[in-house]
């Protein structure tokens, strides 16, 4: 169990991992404010070197700072005790203000939820899982956060729309908008920017699969 300081209000970020945490593997020429982890494997999208998005290497710079923290990913985050999770865990709790209750990743699947960092949970699906983030952080922090201070961010779009069809409350954004994968323009290249993590109301789409997002 880790507890390093404490938010300062009652509002969730939740992030997914690859391209939205992450970038492609090793690309810097289109990210260059990327940054490759070296000896890090990362196994999603063929494998690679782990590489962090802008966003991810300077977190608090962002709202999400005064915010509890969560991941929620379709992939495995390179499996059981992998580096890559480390690492990951590192960056989103390395800051006094975040908090974090755990620093175990549950078990694969979007329910039932044992903690705030989530895998294998089936995209389209990932909004299955806020609930039980949300008791979660109830029982153990003693912290209620509304539905309408949960903010989401996932680069696919379905990851996103699904919030809108089932008229949730939460907040989701998709990111890493531009340049989007030219090999499978259904997901991002580069990750989420400082841009793209705001605390806006609502659920936006990236206007097309390469270009800024838009109100839905």
């Amino acid at each position: 169990v880790c507890c390093a300081g404490s938010a300062h209000g009652g509002c969730l970020c939740i992030f997914d991992i690859d391209r939205t945490l992450t970038g492609k593997q090793g690309e810097i020429e289109r990210c260059p404010l990327n940054q490759v982890q070296d000896d890090v494997e990362d196994t999603a999208y063929g494998g690679g070197l782990l590489t962090l998005s802008v966003f991810t290497s300077d977190l608090a710079r962002t709202f999400c700072v005064s915010c509890y923290l969560s991941i929620i990913s379709a992939g495995t985050g390179s499996g059981i005790d992998s580096v890559e999770r480390r690492v990951l865990h590192g960056k989103l709790s390395d800051n006094p203000y975040f908090k974090w209750l755990t620093k175990e990743w549950q078990s694969s699947g979007c329910t039932p939820v044992t903690g705030p960092l989530v895998t294998g949970c089936r995209d389209g699906h990932k909004q299955a899982a806020i609930p039980g983030i949300l008791r979660f952080y109830q029982r153990y922090a003693g912290e209620h956060i509304p539905d309408e201070e949960v903010y989401f961010f996932d680069d696919r779009k379905i990851n996103v729309l699904p919030f809108k069809r089932l008229q949730l409350k939460y907040n989701a954004h998709q990111v890493s908008c531009s340049p989007r994968d030219h090999n499978d323009p259904t997901i991002g290249l580069c990750g989420a920017t400082f841009s793209e993590i705001k605390r806006v109301k609502g659920v936006t789409l990236c206007e097309q699969e390469d270009e800024h997002p838009r109100l839905v």
